[in-house]
């Protein structure tokens, strides 16, 4: 209990020294000897918040801190975190009798599966890792999330906790507990969150976490809506791309003269060569783009467009 809770307020709290001490003022009491002066106690605080030397064991060194700290300090008698650190079974009596449909107080589980929210609105859950979160004796869900827990509970199972507990009943009473706590005890909403986190680790670890980092990393999807408009948007990018790519301001001049030198069939009648054709893009007054043909002027000087018909005089 007391290392779940030591793991906790390392991951949780603020890192500086006096905001720990003071959370540990608040869910506690410290209790030093008599003899103890001011250096002292605060020799003894620093201990147990001391970084790792080396490539020292990580666990090794939590179960040690939290054994020191559980020399000079202990949670508030009757507290929740003094069930949940020191007699774990009377938390669960404590949430039965809390969830029991004799109690007055209704507790609510709304489930949100988000299925047509804009990915873009949803952003702020995902940036904050938030699955599920308790509001006014409401428990609020993040339904999606179901699946990946239950994919996890497997592995959940071989790294140790309640088996008892899947990771969804973890959640789930994680955010029952920070009811409790909202009704029964004057604490700041990291407190209780501390608290919670500290059932929730004794519970299944830190396999609850890893799950939610995996769920975060395909949530949220894109909607419906959204799919709809970036595939419209692609297919205007294609069409501008081939438009810009077809639509060449004219067609080089001396391509008819390469013609010339191509041996002919002397037997055949030589083809009457055409005036030399010129390919222009112009505007219609609506602004669209549109490609029109010009002739080239003839012996004479005249130029003959196309469809016109020349006059004979009489």
């Amino acid at each position: 209990g007391m290392e779940a809770f030591f793991e906790v307020l390392i991951d949780v709290a603020p890192a500086e020294l006096r905001s720990r001490v003071q959370i540990l003022q608040r869910l506690g009491t410290f209790q030093f000897r008599k003899m103890d002066g001011p250096d002292e106690k605060k020799a003894k605080i620093g201990a147990v918040f001391a970084a790792p030397k080396g490539d020292e064991d990580y666990k090794t060194l939590l179960r040690s801190q939290a054994k020191r700290l559980s020399s000079i300090w202990v949670p508030k008698a009757d507290s929740l975190l003094d069930f949940i650190v020191n007699h774990p079974a009377q938390v669960g009596r404590v949430i039965a009798d809390r969830l029991s449909p004799t109690n007055e107080q209704p507790l609510k589980l709304i489930g949100h599966p988000f299925t047509e929210v804009r990915s873009t609105e949803l952003q702020p859950l995902a940036e904050a890792k938030t699955v599920a979160y308790e509001k006014g004796g409401e428990i609020h869900l993040v339904t999606a999330v179901r699946q990946v827990l239950e994919n996890w509970d497997q592995d959940a199972a071989s790294s140790g906790g309640c088996e008892q507990f899947t990771l969804l009943d973890a959640l789930l009473l994680h955010e029952v507990t920070e009811v409790i706590l909202d009704e029964t005890e004057e604490l700041e909403p990291l407190e209780a969150h501390i608290i919670a986190s500290t059932f929730e680790r004794y519970l299944k670890g830190e396999m609850l976490n890893v799950a939610a980092e995996d769920f975060f990393l395909t949530w949220p999807p894109q909607s419906n809506q959204e799919i709809a408009e970036r595939s419209k948007a692609e297919l205007a990018q294609q069409l501008e791309e081939m438009s810009a790519f077809m639509g060449e301001d004219e067609v080089p001049e001396d391509m008819d003269g390469d013609l010339d030198d191509l041996p002919m069939d002397t037997a055949a009648p030589v083809p009457k060569k055409k005036g030399k054709v010129k390919k222009k893009i112009i505007r219609t007054k609506d602004g669209k783009k549109k490609v029109v043909k010009v002739v080239a002027k003839d012996s004479k000087g005249k130029t003959a467009s196309k469809g016109q018909r020349s006059v004979k005089k009489k």
